[in-house]
């Protein structure tokens, strides 16, 4: 069995515990030792490497031939087929592309990294179906959050029944998405939505996602999605938090752009506090995710402030000056915690 260093490290200490209390031999406890071995980060790394170069060709592949529309609308043309029927088509590919993935996940449990990549064909092969579903019927009236909202619940299911976290991570994508549209569509194409702009709309969706995570950790089936809905929620909650600091709840950019920034202090001041408070728990509890998407928003956020406030009346060789400084400590510190988790190992 091939286990990281950190679990290792529990490993050994667990055995050498039970070894010096007489628990067990010491013959037990080299047979113990012996059952185990350490993974191979680097094997590791490639694999992700590749895996990323696998979920990048596949997106490029997709916008050279899909939203180009040439090779399909080619085919359509030539053969006479209607809008209907490549939505079905493609619909019938995705449904089969599910089921190789399956048998796929049944047959190599292990290959992680290389199952993923097999599920763009899913993602992608949807997106076709309900682009072409949706040019049949007339973009629903209008409405886009319609579609969306259709491969949001394609997308889940598909990620529960493949236990995909790629799968899942485009349905919350495609869930914000729909959102976003689907208030668009409830304003009548206005920018306020129950008294909130997009910004305020989309942190308060983030902040909803990021709560969601819990409920997703106490149901059996969505469990293993905890993490990533965590992760993806506090970051959509952060950016949207982020943008709202710097254009408080105006609605119209007109008005926004007459106004001095210093009129929505009181939008960065609670920003910064709501971020200074997330690292200090994130620290606290030792949450690793919510300290180091914190320490990256917090240093976004002060050269937002920076250009907002001193960039017209600062040195430029000064502000670069801590740039560097920043990213120094930023660095330094990064490198203190990777020393302190080997001496824990």
């Amino acid at each position: 069995m091939e286990v990281d260093k950190k679990d290792a490290a529990v490993l050994n200490k667990a055995i050498q515990f039970w070894q010096d209390s007489s628990k067990i031999s010491p013959e037990l406890a080299d047979d113990l030792r012996k059952s185990y071995q350490l993974r191979d980060s680097n094997v590791d790394t490639i694999t992700w490497y590749a895996f990323i170069s696998a979920v990048s060709c596949g997106l490029l592949a997709f916008g050279a031939l899909v939203i180009d529309e040439k090779w399909i609308e080619l085919l359509r043309n030539k053969w006479g087929f209607s809008e209907t029927v490549v939505g079905i088509g493609f619909s019938l590919a995705a449904v089969i592309f599910v089921i190789l993935a399956k048998r796929r996940k049944l047959k190599h449990p292990t290959a992680r990294a290389s199952n993923e990549t097999y599920t763009i064909t899913i993602i992608l092969s949807v997106a076709i179906a309900i682009a072409y579903w949706t040019r049949s019927f007339a973009y629903f009236e209008g409405n886009y959050a319609r579609p969306l909202l259709i491969a949001a619940i394609v997308y889940f299911i598909s990620s529960a029944y493949l236990s995909s976290q790629l799968l899942w991570t485009v349905m919350l994508l495609t869930v914000a998405g729909w959102w976003g549209a689907q208030t668009y569509f409830w304003t009548g194409g206005a920018y306020r939505f129950a008294g909130m702009n997009y910004p305020l709309n989309m942190t308060v969706f983030g902040l909803v996602i990021w709560v969601f995570s819990w409920l997703v950790e106490k149901i059996g089936v969505l469990k293993s999605f905890s993490t990533v809905t965590y992760s993806i929620g506090l970051f959509l909650f952060l950016l949207a938090a982020w943008t709202l600091s710097i254009f408080g709840n105006y609605d119209d950019l007109d008005r926004w752009t007459v106004i001095r920034q210093g009129t929505l202090w009181y939008w960065s001041v609670g920003y910064t506090i709501v971020l200074a408070a997330l690292i200090a728990y994130a620290f606290r509890t030792k949450n690793d995710v919510l300290r180091d998407m914190g320490l990256i928003f917090f240093l976004l956020n002060i050269y937002t402030r920076y250009f907002e406030y001193f960039w017209d009346r600062t040195n430029k060789g000064i502000f670069f000056a801590i740039l560097a400084v920043s990213f120094w400590f930023v660095g330094k510190k990064a490198e203190q915690w990777r020393n302190k988790d080997k001496k824990l190992a």
